[in-house]
C-alpha cells in the first residue's frame, strides 16, 4: 500500500522538483563617475546614429549562405539539368520529383516540393540546416496537395539547430534507422492540412523548444527507444486533425512544461514500456478527444489535469513495481467538467483510475472535481479476475489479514500542511469500482484534525443499496489517517478491506420533475433538447424550475444534495443520464405580447 502513496519518481528525478540555475552577473567598473557619464553619452549617440541609418537603408533579407545537394556544395544560385531541384541563391530551394542524396544548408532555407521526392543518406542527416555566420538556422518545408517528400537516413532524417516549420497540403515522411526522425534545436510547428509521418529509432518528433501542431490533416510519430512526440517546453495540439504517437520504450507524448489539446483534435497515445502521456507541467484537453494506453501511468501530469468538454479513454497496465495509475497528478487537481466523458481503467497490485495527492505545503492540489460529466473509473488487482483475498483463517480458526494490494477507483490524498483532500461530484454520473474501495478521500496529519471529504451535489448514490458517505479513521505509525469513503452502515471504519466499504458504486443526478405550470403572463417553457456537440449557454429569460431529489436512497453527504435547480441544470441531468457528453440547451420562457 505504501507504494501507491510515496512521492513518485520519474526518470530518476523526484516529481515536482525544480532546479534553478544561479544568475551570472558581470561587473564592469570605471575609475571615475565622469567617465561613466561620458561613456553613456557616446554609446547613446552611436546607437541613435545606427538606428537612423538603419531606417534609411533598404531592408536586407538574410538567407542560406550556401546549400549542399547530393554532396555538392553551392554558394550561388544553382540547379540540375533535369529540373528536379533549383536554388535561387537566397531562401528558396525547389524540389520537383527529386531523387538523390542529402540536402544541407547554413542559415535560413525554404524547401518547396511538388511531385514525388526522395532524399536518402547514410551516416549523415538527409536534410540538415545549421546556424550560419549571419543568421540562425531555420528550416521551412511546404508542399502542395498530392506532393510527397520522403526522407530517410541512418542519422537524423530532418535536423536543424534552429526552428522547423512544416506547412501545406502535401505529405512529409521522415524515417531514421539510427536516431530521430524530425529534430529541431528550437521550436517546431506543423500547420496546414497535410500529413506528417515520422518514425525514429530514438525520437519520432522532437524539439528543444515548443511543439505546435495546428493541422487539420494527420500527424503520426513512432519511436523505438525514446519519445513519440517530445517537447522540452510546451506541446500544443489543435486544428481539428488527428495525432497518433507511440513508443516502444518511452513516452508517446512528453512535455517539459504543459500539454494542451483543443479545437476538436483527436489524439491517440500509446507506450509499451512507459507512461503514454507525461507533462512536467499540466495537461488540458478542451473540446477534444484523447485515447491513451500506457504502462504504470496512462496520463502523468505533475501540475494538474483539466478535461473540459472532452472525450477521454485511458488505460494503464502495471509497471515494473506492480503499480498502475490511469489519470494521475501530483501537487495539483483533477478537474472534469462541461459534458466530458471519461473512461479510466488501471490494473496492478497497487492501482487507481483517478489519483491525485499532495504532500507539499506550498503547492496546491489533492482534489478531484467532477461536474456535469459522465465518468467511469475502475481499478483492478487483475483485470477480469479476482483480487487478493484480504483475510484468511489460520489453523486455529482465527481470521487474520494477508498481504494485499490497494486498488481504488477514485482516490484523493493529502498530508499535513495542505488543504485537505476533497472529491467533489456535481450533477454527474459516476461509476467507480475498485477491489479495495470505489471512492476514497484521505488526509494524513499528526493531530488527526485534518479530514478528507467526499461532496455530492445534485446527485445521489444509487448503488450500493443504502449507500452513503461513511467516515474513515486510523492511527498508523503515529500518523492519523482521516477521511471518507462510499459505503454502508453508520460506524466509522478503520479499514478499507471490509464489506462496509463499497467496492462498486454508481452516483447519478436524480430524475427531473416536470416544470411548474406557467403563470398567466408566461408561456410554458419549451422542451429542452440535448445539443449534439457544443455547449449551449442558458439563454436570458429562462425561468427556474424545481428538480426533485431522489428519495429512494437517503445518501449522507458532506456537501449539499440539492433539491432545487434551474432549467439548464435539469437539462444537464437529463443529458448525463442519457450518457452523452454534451450539455443540454436551456429552455426559454417568453412573455406574452400585450
Amino acid at each position: 500500500m505504501a507504494a501507491l502513496f510515496t512521492t513518485p519518481k520519474r526518470n530518476d528525478t523526484t516529481a515536482g522538483t525544480h532546479v534553478a540555475e544561479p544568475d551570472v552577473r558581470r561587473r564592469i567598473g570605471l575609475a571615475h563617475g565622469s567617465w561613466r557619464r561620458m561613456t553613456r553619452r557616446i554609446v547613446c549617440g552611436l546607437a541613435c546614429a545606427l538606428t537612423v541609418s538603419s531606417l534609411l537603408m533598404p531592408s536586407v533579407s538574410l538567407a542560406a549562405e550556401w546549400v549542399k545537394v547530393g554532396g555538392n556544395k553551392y554558394n550561388t544560385a544553382a540547379s540540375d539539368e533535369a529540373g528536379t531541384w533549383s536554388w535561387d541563391g537566397a531562401d528558396d530551394l525547389k524540389l520537383n520529383n527529386y531523387n538523390g542524396g542529402e540536402i544541407q544548408a547554413a542559415g535560413k532555407l525554404n524547401v518547396n516540393y511538388s511531385g514525388t521526392n526522395i532524399v536518402t543518406a547514410e551516416w549523415i542527416e538527409s536534410i540538415n540546416v545549421s546556424h550560419g555566420t549571419n543568421e540562425n538556422a531555420e528550416l521551412n518545408i511546404q508542399g502542395d496537395e498530392g506532393g510527397t517528400l520522403s526522407v530517410t537516413s541512418t542519422e537524423d532524417a530532418i535536423l536543424t539547430t534552429g526552428n522547423i516549420n512544416i506547412d501545406g497540403a502535401g505529405s512529409v515522411n521522415a524515417t531514421s534507422t539510427g536516431f530521430g526522425a524530425i529534430n529541431a534545436g528550437g521550436d517546431l510547428a506543423i500547420k496546414g492540412s497535410g500529413n506528417v509521418n515520422a518514425t525514429g529509432a530514438s525520437d519520432g518528433i522532437r524539439a528543444n523548444g515548443n511543439i505546435t501542431i495546428d493541422d487539420s490533416g494527420a500527424v503520426t510519430a513512432r519511436a523505438t527507444k525514446d519519445k513519440g512526440i517530445g517537447a522540452d517546453k510546451n506541446l500544443t495540439i489543435k486544428g481539428g486533425g488527428t495525432v497518433e504517437a507511440s513508443s516502444a520504450d518511452g513516452e508517446a507524448l512528453w512535455s517539459g512544461d504543459n500539454i494542451n489539446i483543443s479545437d476538436g483534435s483527436q489524439v491517440k497515445a500509446s507506450s509499451e514500456e512507459d507512461a503514454a502521456v507525461e507533462a512536467k507541467g499540466s495537461l488540458a484537453a478542451t473540446n477534444a478527444s484523447l485515447n491513451v494506453n500506457g504502462v504504470e501511468y496512462g496520463v502523468y501530469a505533475h501540475k494538474g489535469i483539466t478535461l473540459d468538454h472532452a472525450n477521454v479513454t485511458v488505460r494503464a497496465s502495471k509497471g515494473r513495481y506492480g503499480g498502475a495509475n490511469a489519470l494521475f497528478t501530483y501537487q495539483d487537481d483533477i478537474v472534469v467538467k462541461n459534458g466530458s466523458t471519461v473512461d479510466a481503467f488501471a490494473e496492478g497490485e497497487v492501482s487507481a483510475a483517478f489519483s491525485t495527492r499532495n504532500d507539499r505545503p506550498n503547492e496546491k492540489g489533492g482534489h478531484i472535481y467532477i461536474s456535469d460529466s459522465v465518468v467511469k473509473a475502475i481499478a483492478r488487482y487483475v483485470e477480469n479476475g479476482d483480487g487478493p483475498i484480504p483475510y484468511s483463517e489460520n489453523q486455529d480458526g482465527e481470521t487474520r489479514r494477508e498481504p494485499q494490494g490497494e486498488n481504488i477507483g477514485i482516490i484523493a490524498q493529502t498530508s499535513e500542511g495542505v488543504t485537505p483532500a476533497v472529491i467533489s461530484i456535481i450533477r454527474s454520473k459516476v461509476t467507480a469500482e475498485g477491489d479495495t474501495a470505489a471512492i476514497f478521500a484521505r488526509a494524513m496529519s499528526a493531530d488527526g484534525k485534518t479530514i478528507g471529504t467526499i461532496k455530492i451535489e445534485n446527485a445521489a448514490i444509487q448503488t450500493p443499496e443504502g449507500g452513503k458517505v461513511i467516515d474513515y479513521r486510523k492511527l498508523r505509525d503515529g500518523i492519523y489517517e482521516a477521511g471518507q469513503a462510499i459505503g454502508t452502515g453508520d460506524a466509522t471504519v478503520d479499514s478499507l478491506y471490509i464489506k462496509a466499504v463499497a467496492k462498486s458504486t454508481t452516483i447519478a443526478p436524480p430524475e427531473v420533475a416536470k416544470p411548474e405550470d406557467p403563470k398567466p403572463d408566461e408561456t410554458k417553457p419549451a422542451e429542452s433538447k440535448p445539443a449534439e456537440s457544443k455547449q449551449n449557454p442558458k439563454p436570458e429569460g429562462s425561468k427556474p424550475t424545481k428538480a426533485v431529489a431522489a428519495s429512494t436512497t437517503k445518501a449522507k453527504t458532506t456537501g449539499v444534495l440539492a433539491a432545487t435547480g434551474d432549467t439548464s441544470g435539469a437539462a444537464i441531468v437529463a443529458t448525463v443520464l442519457a450518457g452523452t457528453a454534451a450539455i443540454a440547451a436551456g429552455t426559454m420562457a417568453s412573455r406574452k405580447r400585450s
